[in-house]
């Protein structure tokens, strides 16, 4: 029945950069698959995407539903952005990741396993192993060195610009959680949650208790969420547990419900009116 009313699109993104980074790729290539199948705006099918993200991609899903306003460049620096020195390329390249506008095609959000405020287990430790085992282009990093290096009296923090891995954009003590977590939602996105725990059985499971071993429950669950679904799994299984698949399966049969109850005109404003959020386990 789910293949009746759904086309499956499945995204692929380097895991190994800052999140964001890959947040600013999907964005854009959203926007360029979107021009190439309907220009004209022909396909209202297209305007009823859901997204649903494991782990990071959790991140990088949410990221498309956000108004950034001027908060994330607040993070690096409290003058204009027309007061970066820099070529049009690096520009255009920190432009993108920085100022970022909702997807008004995106009308739900499943996150699965997803460290909303970051992980621990992004520590020194990880950090130098990713350090050693990943690395961006060095065009890249070069662009960032000079970009940092020819504006040191228009950025007040660098820190968000020299994270380099997608471990050390987990780092609890990033300050796009917090920017992320107050920021301004598309008030049409509805969104679900699906949380991992593992089971408070054998050693694992007193070592990792409260988490899935990857993302704390604390980090995992969200205040803004129509529903939450707890879920005994360790977070390399959490997506294909049985219960979080029938889960994605409900939501999924209920935003075709959902347009079958209201016009296609009217489903972002019906979908702003979101229900109480309901946390099963």
């Amino acid at each position: 029945e789910v293949r009746e009313h759904y086309q499956f699109w499945f995204y692929l993104y380097p895991t190994g950069e800052p999140f964001w980074f890959s947040a600013a790729r999907l964005r854009r290539d959203l926007a360029t698959a979107r021009e190439a199948l309907d220009p004209e705006r022909r396909h209202p099918a297209l305007d009823q995407m859901v997204l649903v993200g494991h782990s990071m991609g959790g991140l990088i899903s949410r990221l498309q539903t956000l108004d950034s306003n001027d908060d994330f460049w607040r993070l690096v620096s409290d003058q204009p952005f027309s007061s970066l020195k820099a070529d049009p390329e690096a520009a255009g390249r920190l432009q993108e990741v920085l100022f970022f506008r909702p997807n008004p095609s995106v009308q739900r959000v499943i996150t699965i396993g997803t460290p909303h405020r970051g992980s621990r287990f992004s520590n020194d430790t990880t950090q130098w192993l990713m350090t050693r085992l990943i690395s961006l282009p060095d065009k890249l990093v070069g662009g960032q060195e000079r970009l940092i290096r020819e504006n040191r009296q228009v950025f007040k923090d660098t820190r968000l610009l020299e994270i380099r891995t997608s471990i050390d954009s987990l780092s609890p003590s990033s300050p796009v959680f917090d920017a992320m977590i107050a920021g301004r939602r598309a008030p049409w996105v509805r969104y679900h949650n699906v949380v991992g725990l593992v089971p408070k059985q054998g050693l694992f499971g007193r070592i990792a208790a409260g988490t899935d071993g990857v993302v704390s429950r604390e980090s995992a669950q969200m205040d803004d969420v129509v529903s939450e679904l707890i879920v005994e799994a360790d977070h390399s299984t959490v997506h294909t547990h049985p219960r979080t698949v029938l889960e994605v399966r409900r939501i999924l049969m209920e935003h075709v419900g959902s347009l079958r109850r209201f016009p296609a005109s009217d489903v972002q404003q019906h979908a702003s009116r979101t229900a109480e959020p309901q946390v099963q386990r």
